[in-house]
């Protein structure tokens, strides 16, 4: 069993990521920790979880009692608390606010935790994971098989439509930044990403952020021009995610009832011939393929578990 400890427990992703935990077969949760909440049942501060668990919510949990923690607080006091000697040698981290993912300067190896884009590099002597962010996960998820194809050769434009469980509880913020702060972190991570994996991309990308009417979810609309046809086009992705266990390209549209409590991530493809204008567009769960549910794939490739191992099922939603 993996012992495992969550650090911070007041957000909707942080309570997504503890349903998750305590139904799965290889975990055992030692603690939850947060001072607003210290002493309180955890079943009293995470709804869906009477009879689930006993825990009662520490200020601070032991390092020592665990394998692996999870990182759920603010993404500033979580940059601080992690300096190259504050982490126990031997215990492992996965940061689900994204801290390091744009500090290249850092001396530990913090690992990006999309398992789609670098599956390989999350399951060798990996302890330290940065998750991507949400928007940026469905991005990517629409464009990873042409980056790595090298087919990324226009300006690209990103529309995203953000559900309501994504916010900070006044509606207006994310992680402490304003939604036009948060588009541009997001598009720098991006950017960053997809020139890891086309070396040469040099591309302009405009990202924009609106509401879903749908709290759950998030949907990321993305256009370039590109010259291959439609069939090449669906064989190429259908080719790239074969071998992963929760992308899928598919014919029809997707609603939100087709991902939602899931770790799904649906594509679609729709190539315009005549302006050579393709439009692909991914839906999922922004609790969970776009956090928890991404969480919990990271730490099972990190421990050499099945991908899809406690994610097949899942707790009570938000």
């Amino acid at each position: 069993m993996i012992k495992v400890g969550v650090s911070g427990c007041d957000t909707l992703r942080a309570h997504e990521l503890v349903r998750v935990l305590v139904n799965h077969p290889d975990v055992e949760l030692r603690w939850v920790s947060d001072h607003g909440h210290a002493g309180t049942r955890l079943d009293q501060v995470v709804p869906g979880l009477v009879g689930e668990s006993d825990l009662t919510v520490v200020a601070s949990g032991s390092p020592d009692e665990v394998d692996l923690v999870f990182l759920c607080g603010n993404p500033t006091q979580v940059a601080s608390s992690l300096a190259a000697g504050e982490i126990p040698e031997g215990l492992h981290v996965i940061d689900l606010n994204g801290s390091h993912n744009l500090n290249h300067g850092e001396e530990l190896p913090w690992k990006y935790g999309l398992g789609e884009m670098q599956r390989r590099n999350l399951v060798h002597d990996t302890r330290l994971i940065t998750l991507p962010g949400s928007a940026a996960v469905a991005t990517l998820l629409a464009l990873m098989p042409l980056a790595r194809n090298q087919k990324i050769n226009s300006p690209l434009t990103v529309q995203v439509e953000l559900g309501q469980s994504a916010l900070a509880s006044d509606g207006r913020t994310i992680d402490g930044m304003t939604l036009d702060e948060w588009a541009k972190e997001q598009r720098q991570e991006v950017e960053f990403a997809l020139k890891q994996c086309q070396p040469d991309f040099n591309q302009p990308v405009e990202l924009t952020i609106a509401p879903h009417s749908q709290r759950r979810m998030l949907a990321v609309t993305a256009r370039l021009k590109c010259e291959m046809d439609a069939g090449v086009l669906r064989e190429l992705y259908d080719q790239y995610f074969e071998d992963h266990n929760f992308v899928f390209v598919v014919n029809r549209p997707v609603t939100p009832a087709d991902v939602e409590n899931t770790s799904k991530c649906l594509i679609t493809l729709d190539k315009d011939e005549s302006t050579g204008v393709l439009t692909v567009k991914a839906l999922m769960d922004v609790l969970l393929k776009g956090t928890a549910g991404n969480a919990v794939h990271a730490m099972n490739l990190m421990f050499g578990l099945h991908e899809r191992a406690g994610l097949a099922l899942k707790g009570t939603g938000c």
